[in-house]
């Protein structure tokens, strides 16, 4: 019978350990914040895909109708001069959504997230009598004698238009975008006469930039494993070019590879999707119910401006 005893050195004792650093306080790393990133990226567009198929109304409608149909939305954002008219489209876009089973919560996070941004930049300096000359609503202060820096009426009112209707634009492109797969989106905008070549360059773009950002996340999580302490930033700085480097690289070969793998099994340069759908009369009834409604907005902004 064999005697198993502990090793002596498994009995010492090396003091108190240093207490655990609390993660919500923690300070992510770099290399952290890149997987996270990353992974919020994929883990995004994965959800949209699921959207797309679901059952609404969007998702039921073919791929070069809902095109077409969305930019004679846009078009009619476009030429829409009323706050009441760009309004009243908002709200028809998330009916919309609505009935085309996506989240009001993600809609309004997608299209109203981006648009603060966006037009602070641009429309905050028209706000002001300086750039906007009109009716003041607020007098901030008074400069040179009897000068006067103010909030105009006309400029505020030119700052909402330009906000509802860049809503009303990205509303359209975002439910356009959550409720048709990328292949058929890509077939839609070829059957309304997008040259096939700048297609092939967007379907290309749009699936290999998943297979490096796979790859970046590799890296990073690799980095990440392999390292017990705080890095300094000139450290982090070329880790980040070295990798920009390698996923290069990678893109150089895999592109290669990949065309090489396409001509071997057939490809002539026309894409092919697995949907052989047709335009239906449900689907040219909604085109001429698009059409209407563009025209009673436009109408009906003409006579209230």
């Amino acid at each position: 019978m064999v005697d198993f005893q502990i090793p002596e050195w498994l009995l010492e004792t090396q003091g108190p350990l240093p207490p655990l650093t609390n993660s919500k306080k923690a300070r992510r790393s770099f290399a952290q914040k890149s997987v996270d990133t990353f992974s919020g990226f994929l883990l995004d567009d994965f959800y949209a895909e699921r959207i797309a198929a679901r059952k609404g109304l969007m998702q039921g409608l073919h791929p070069g109708v809902k095109v077409a149909t969305s930019l004679v939305l846009i078009f009619a954002a476009s030429c829409l001069h009323s706050w009441a008219s760009l309004l009243l489209l908002n709200l028809y876009v998330l009916l919309l959504a609505y009935m085309s089973a996506v989240p009001p919560g993600l809609f309004l996070k997608r299209v109203w997230v981006f648009i603060p941004i966006f037009t602070a930049v641009i429309v905050f300096p028209t706000l002001f009598n300086i750039v906007r000359p009109g009716e003041p609503l607020v007098v901030l202060l008074h400069y040179g004698g009897h000068h006067q820096l103010t909030i105009t009426r006309q400029g505020t009112q030119a700052a909402v238009l330009f906000v509802l209707r860049v809503a009303a634009c990205v509303s359209v492109a975002v439910l356009l975008t959550l409720t048709t797969r990328w292949a058929y989106l890509m077939r839609g905008f070829g059957m309304i006469g997008v040259p096939t070549l700048f297609l092939k360059i967007l379907e290309m773009t749009y699936r290999y930039i998943y297979v490096l950002l796979n790859g970046a996340q590799d890296m990073f999580e690799a980095r990440r494993s392999r390292t017990v302490a705080r890095t300094s930033t000139r450290e982090q700085q070329r880790f980040v070019g070295n990798t920009m480097g390698s996923l290069w690289m990678i893109a150089l070969s895999l592109s290669e590879e990949v065309h090489a793998a396409m001509l071997s099994r057939g490809y002539t340069g026309t894409p092919h999707t697995l949907s052989n759908s047709r335009i239906g009369g449900l689907d040219w009834l909604w085109a001429v119910f698009i059409v209407l409604i563009s025209i009673i907005l436009i109408g009906g902004d003409r006579f209230v401006w």
